[in-house]
């Protein structure tokens, strides 16, 4: 079923059943969560594209080409990366139980996913703090106010995600029977995450060869 599809139809003008008018809520909920990723995806396009035209000036410095260079040292920021990984992971654990949400594996995923979700945060927060302490502060140079950016706006999206998380919790504590869904909904959400986080580490991390080569092959030099 299409994302336009669903956000189009009309439950109260079709002969259905009690059961199908209980899951109308759900198909929406995905819609939306579709939508908004959707946009996020575009946002977060665009603030790339700009990254790449950024980095064609003379003026642009790489972040971890040398010792010296804030990203030099990245075992904080794989740390980071591991915590969404098993963030994601367990979410998907508990998503696959859903049907058991009275088991001890379910309850132990789906507390886990949550405990590294606040691990990836209080992560980003201590490499942020380790940067401001070494003299990287946000307007140093073009590049590290890029990192400050990505890193920032991915924050909030997590702090999103856990919002999200905290809805299952809530509805499972009630005995609620939408908050398989609200699973569903988080671990679709965490895998976006995880996949953008992924682009934009390995972004930041390349070298200016790189960056120059994407931007000749999209065409973007011209423009500059």
């Amino acid at each position: 079923m299409s994302i336009l599809s669903t956000l189009t139809e009309k439950p109260w003008e079709q002969g259905a059943e009690p059961q199908n008018q209980h899951s109308a809520p759900e198909h929406i909920r995905i819609a939306g969560l579709k939508v908004i990723l959707a946009v996020v995806s575009v946002l977060f396009f665009l603030f790339i594209i700009a990254f790449l035209m950024r980095s064609q000036y003379p003026d642009w410095q790489p972040l971890a080409e040398q010792a010296n260079h804030p990203l030099f040292d990245k075992s904080q920021l794989w740390l980071n990366s591991l915590y969404l990984v098993l963030a994601s992971v367990f979410l998907q654990t508990s998503k696959f139980l859903g049907h058991k949400s009275k088991s001890l594996i379910f309850k132990i995923s789906l507390f886990l996913a949550g405990v590294f979700c606040c691990a990836f945060v209080a992560g980003q927060l201590m490499f942020w703090q380790q940067l401001y302490d070494q003299g990287f502060v946000v307007n140093l140079n073009p590049a590290l106010s890029f990192f400050y950016l990505f890193t920032g706006l991915h924050a909030v999206h997590v702090g999103i995600g856990f919002i999200l998380w905290l809805l299952a919790v809530g509805a499972i504590i009630k005995g609620q029977q939408k908050a398989q869904h609200y699973i569903q909904l988080s671990a679709i959400y965490w895998h976006f995450l995880l996949l953008l986080w992924a682009l934009l580490f390995a972004l930041l991390v390349s070298k200016p060869e790189t960056y120059n080569a994407i931007v000749e092959f999209c065409g973007l030099g011209a423009s500059i």
